[in-house]
């Protein structure tokens, strides 16, 4: 695989300042409660705003009023006061879902999988167990982008980051957006 970088994108430090303020002005008083600088607070933001840039086939919806669901496998490194505040929200006029959920064929039901480092180990068959399914994963494992996950977050000094697997998201049928893309690096084959 190769990664393309695209020299009109504000970088991905531009991108996490960004996410950062974007996460600030919209959940102030969670941030306040947690102390507003843990690593895990950025992340769940950034999951939250990359639902914003993401656009699911209508048939990975059971009603149109069903809610946008993000599944957390494993060990849940969010704090219930943040997740507490993601819910009050909405994606395209969707309410939002954190469900804490172990890797079953049940993750086919998910809009969206976080797979924390903790499941290091399991990243690799859940990627392909959701394979044919349009869920888009998230890991923060060395090299996710690479086995086939369609987000890869990776942490350098005190900015977040992430990687886009753009093959692996046309194959699952999600549409991101050119926005989050010109902000990503794109890994291809």
């Amino acid at each position: 695989m190769r990664v393309k970088s695209d020299s009109r994108r504000i970088g991905r430090a531009g991108f996490s300042v960004l996410f950062c303020c974007l996460w600030s002005y919209a959940f102030p008083d969670a941030l306040a409660q947690n102390g507003g600088d843990g690593e895990y607070q950025v992340k769940l933001a950034v999951l939250y705003n990359f639902a914003k840039f993401v656009e699911w086939p209508p048939a990975s919806y059971p009603t149109p009023g069903a809610p946008l669901t993000i599944c957390i496998i494993g060990i849940d490194p969010f704090s219930p006061e943040i997740e507490a505040e993601v819910r009050t929200r909405t994606v395209r006029g969707r309410p939002v879902e954190i469900l804490r959920v172990k890797p079953t064929k049940t993750l086919r039901l998910c809009h969206m999988v976080f797979i924390p480092v903790t499941e290091r180990d399991r990243a690799d068959q859940i990627v392909k167990d959701l394979n044919g399914s349009s869920t888009l994963t998230v890991g923060e494992v060395a090299g996710f982008a690479m086995m086939g996950g369609i987000i890869n977050l990776t942490v350098a000094g005190s900015t977040v980051h992430f990687e886009i697997n753009r093959l692996a998201a046309d194959r699952a049928g999600l549409k991101i957006s050119s926005k989050l893309l010109g902000l990503a690096k794109i890994f291809s084959e």
